[in-house]
């Protein structure tokens, strides 16, 4: 309608909505599912769907018709969205009814019980774990108490404090939910508001990681969730001390421990408002490119904010989605698998990180439906095929003098497979050492089956 004339009337967008509303109406009655109306949902409410659209006409209606249009649309919404609500009420009872037919259970019969099976952790758990573990080989603090890191936030830790003032248009990207009419409390959209707490009750220099729950409006779909996980990474210190090269070498270093050492980086400019110059990253994995954080000096606006010198402080800050990583390195598809506590789903994962997860990636191994660590499987041709190891010479035989060995006594932490070879574990061992725990190869495979 907008296309054909330079002007409207609030009759014709009117008259535009009821025709929307008439196609709903046939097509809702035509469900059956409630996955069904749910589609039918995104499709008219989303925020690509005709409804919102009509808002467009804005510009085009006469000066005493603008303030009509919001009436208009808020109207026919409210219809739809009592309409949608009432059909998936129907429809999750008949689905929950013929369930209910189709899956009857006996419930005289003994239970099965299996102690190899009581549970498994959660992928996500997993990669938080690692990812968390890295930062703090590198000397960052970890924040996670309630009261320093809050899922409940205040409008200015989450927006005003990281450079997005009310009117802001960066704001329109991280549409949350906001739990008081005033709109000063909301449930967070990233973890960045602890980096602001922390900044308020330490002086730099400082190194922190900040995991945690943030909540999104967005519409559920393979790749969407209203709830994620989210780790993000602040280091300030005095002016010079860390610069860009600083910022790219931790990336690099990041990736290569997630990923492997062979991962292939890039940078490309970006644009976050808390940082400035921002940059998106993207790794080289299983033959793509793949968007995986964002990053960038911190904003000077960001450290005056926190009552800091821009002028004598400056670091650095990167954040990345959880799930994201997940879904990148296990080959997940739809983000919704994470929330389903599918027991199908969780067995196909290690029970911690380092219990063969970088194997796991790579294909090179697998478990057994107990759970236990298979046998190596055959993993994807490679790219380049590597040379083939010299044989060592073997040692000259003859009798050894112990007193001569570098005999110490330590405690196996952890053990996985190793990732280049058949027959190797790697070993985490304790000896008392001041600098913690030595990491060796070990060919006692047999001790661990």
């Amino acid at each position: 309608m907008a296309d054909v004339a330079d002007t409207v009337s609030i009759d014709d967008v009117s008259a535009e909505l009821k025709q929307h509303k008439d196609d709903f109406d046939a097509k809702i009655a035509a469900t059956s599912t409630v996955a069904e109306v749910e589609s039918l949902r995104v499709e008219y409410l989303g925020k690509k769907g005709p409804i919102n659209k009509v808002m467009s006409y804005m510009r085009l209606l006469p000066n005493e018709d603008k303030p009509k249009l919001g009436s208009v649309v808020n109207a026919i919404k409210s219809e739809l969205e009592t309409v949608i609500n009432g059909k998936k009420d129907e429809m999750e009872f008949v689905e929950i009814e013929k369930q209910m037919e189709t899956e009857g259970i006996d419930v005289t019969m003994p239970g099965i019980t299996s102690s190899d099976r009581v549970g498994r952790r959660h992928p996500l758990s997993m990669t938080m774990e690692k990812a968390v573990d890295i930062f703090l080989e590198l000397g960052y603090d970890t924040v996670t108490e309630c009261a320093e890191s809050p899922e409940i936030e205040t409008d200015y830790y989450c927006f005003e404090a990281l450079n997005c003032p009310k009117d802001h248009p960066a704001r329109d990207m991280q549409d949350t939910f906001y739990l008081t009419e005033d709109m000063g409390s909301l449930l967070r959209t990233h973890t960045s508001a602890v980096q602001i707490r922390q900044l308020s009750k330490r002086e730099p220099p400082l190194r922190i990681v900040s995991p945690g729950r943030v909540y999104r409006k967005d519409d559920i779909d393979a790749t969407h969730s209203m709830i994620f996980h989210q780790i993000e990474i602040l280091a300030l210190d005095e002016k010079g001390k860390l610069n860009l090269g600083h910022l790219k070498g931790t990336i690099e270093h990041f990736l290569r421990e997630m990923f492997g050492p062979e991962i292939k980086v890039r940078f490309r400019g970006s644009y976050f408002p808390f940082t400035e110059p921002s940059m998106e990253v993207d790794v080289y994995f299983r033959g793509k490119w793949l968007e995986v954080l964002g990053c960038g000096m911190v904003d000077p606006n960001v450290i005056k904010m926190a009552g800091l010198d821009p002028d004598k402080i400056s670091g650095f800050a990167a954040g990345f989605g959880v799930e994201r990583f997940a879904m990148v390195i296990h080959g997940i598809n739809d983000i919704r698998e994470f929330y389903k506590n599918d027991v199908r789903f969780l067995d196909q994962f290690p029970s911690f990180y380092d219990e063969g997860l970088t194997s796991l990636m790579n294909g090179e191994v697998g478990r057994d439906p107990d759970g236990n660590i298979a046998e190596r499987v055959p993993a994807a041709k490679k790219e380049q095929t590597q040379k083939k190891k010299k044989q060592q010479p073997a040692a000259p035989s003859g009798d050894i003098d112990v007193s001569k060995l570098d005999i110490r006594v330590g405690v196996i932490t952890k053990a996985w497979m190793h990732e280049e070879a058949d027959k190797l574990f790697c070993e985490e061992i304790d000896i008392g050492e001041e600098e913690g725990p030595r990491k060796i190869a070990s060919g006692l495979r047999a001790h661990y089956n």
